[in-house]
Order: C-alpha cells, then structure tokens, then sequence
C-alpha cells in the first residue's frame, strides 16, 4: 500500500511539471502547425542556466526565473530566425519537422561539449515536509505544483479574456482570415513562441529541480511523455491536457514502484500508440489538415 501512495504522491508532482511542458508544446504546435521535435532541447537549456546561476551564488529563485526566461527567449530566436526562414522559402509540417530535430540535436551537442555530458546535482534544502493519506510532499514539492497551477490558471485566462489572447486563438483557428481582419500574425506568433518557451523553460527547470539533477539530455529525454499527452488530450486543450498529464505520471509512477521503472518510456509510448489505435485518424488530424504553416 505504501509503494503505491509513493506512486501516486510522485505522480502528481511529476504530472504537474508534465503539464507545463505539454501544454508549451500544445500552445505553439496548435497555431504555428511546426511539430518541433527539439523542444527538449530547450528544457536542458533553461535547467543549466538555472544550474549554473544557482552554482554561481545566486538564489535559487531568481536562477529558476531566469533560466525559464531563457527558455522564452530561445524559441522565440529559433521560430524567427529558424522556422520563418524555411517556411517561407515553402517549407511544409514534414520538412519543418526534420529542421526542428536537426536542429535539436545541434544545440544537444553543443550543451554537450559545454558540460562534457556532465551530469549535475542540485544541492539545495527540499524544505519541511507534509503529509496527506500517507503521502509526503516537500515544500520543494508543493511550490512546484503551486507554480505550475497558476501559471496554468493564467493562461487559460490570458486566452479568453485578453487581446492577446484571443487573437493568438483567431490566428490558430484560420491565418489568414486574422490577417484579412487586421490581425498583425507576426506579432502573434512571435508571441506564441515566447510564451511556449517560457513554459518550455520552467518545465525544465522544474524536471530538474525535482530529480536534483540535469543534463544536457534532460529535456530530450522527456520529450515522449509530452508526445503521449499531446496524441491523447489533442492540441490546445489545456484542461484535457492537465488531466492527461497528471493521469499519465500516476500511471508511470505507480507502475515503476511495482518495479516497472525501468520501462516509463515504453509505457507512455504504449500509451501513446495506444490513443492513435483506437481513433485512427489522430486527435492531430485536424493540424495536419491544417497545410498552412503560420510564420
């Protein structure tokens, strides 16, 4: 009974970094139409610039805000000055797709010869720790979920209520009717990449921040979790997102305390693979109908 309150006290806490990291990738796949493969990328990125300020003296605050910030900054230079140049010279989703795992793997060498594939170690205090049905959290643990509960909160809001909001929805349902509507697209999609990065980022960091460790592998490595979650709850749905995410990790989590550890992956991918057999054509289907790419 224990093993199995471990695994689901870790599998909130694991679904809750999980559903920032999806929902980056739900949020700039839905209106860009670029399924970029080297997302990960990026989450190593912002934990080792976390890592790095924490290692250099600086609080642990203010690393994990910059390097989530750096996440943000990251992808919006690599959708402008990587992504828009390819689509416009007609570049279409599949050859997009091969630019963003090419480019992924760039950056994972360069981090790589940086770190010299190093794997590094956090060194901070967790903090108390509470307990909930035999389930223990850290406080470590719950201002992780805290974070990720209203940075959630304030982008579904921020999509519904804002200016900004509901044209990067215009723009994801039909470009070029937001455009004819005098939508300024670029702007919005400049926007999007900044935004999904950000979230890119802080998953990152706190993926890292949780298992007390990083490397330049961190983010990559993560990466089918937020596919599985993607196929099953459909791009843009941030509720049915977070409810995948979380559900996903628990049912991770509490099969590796039964000793399944060491096939996570295999399991999401199952998982995965899955969703994609009982309806056929895709919850993406509708994006991949979608030819146009919004740069």
């Amino acid at each position: 009974m224990q093993i199995f309150l471990s695994g689901v006290g870790f599998g909130i806490i694991a679904g809750a970094i999980l559903s920032i990291s999806a929902i980056g990738f739900s949020l700039q796949f839905g209106l860009t139409n670029i399924f970029n493969l080297g997302y990960g990328a990026i989450m190593s990125l912002a934990a080792l610039v976390a890592y790095s300020l924490g290692g250099a003296g600086v609080p642990l605050w203010a690393a994990a805000l910059v390097g989530t910030i750096i996440g943000g900054i990251a992808s919006l230079l690599e959708g402008r000055f990587v992504f828009r140049p390819f689509a416009r010279r007609g570049a279409g989703v599949f050859e997009l797709a091969m630019v963003s795992v090419a480019v992924g793997l760039i950056a994972e060498y360069i981090m790589a010869a940086f770190t010299k594939s190093q794997t590094f170690a956090f060194r901070f205090p967790t903090g108390a720790e509470f307990h909930a049905f035999d389930i223990v959290f850290t406080t470590t643990d719950v201002v992780i979920i805290a974070i990720a509960v209203g940075s959630i909160a304030v982008l579904e809001l921020g999509l519904h209520t804002t200016r900004l909001g509901i044209t990067m929805r215009a723009t994801s349902a039909n470009p070029a009717l937001a455009r004819a509507s005098g939508i300024d697209t670029g702007t919005v999609v400049g926007s999007v990449w900044f935004v999904s990065g950000l979230f890119c980022g802080l998953g990152g960091v706190a993926l890292a921040l949780t298992y007390q460790t990083v490397t330049y592998l961190t983010g990559p490595s993560y990466l089918p979790y937020i596919l599985a979650v993607i196929v099953v709850a459909g791009i843009g749905s941030i509720g049915y997102a977070v409810i995948v995410s979380v559900a996903l990790d628990l049912i991770v989590q509490i099969s590796g305390g039964f000793g399944a550890s060491s096939y996570n992956v295999a399991i999401a991918l199952g998982i995965l693979v899955l969703a994609l057999l009982i309806r056929p054509q895709g919850i993406f289907g509708r994006f991949f109908e979608k030819e146009e790419v919004t740069v």
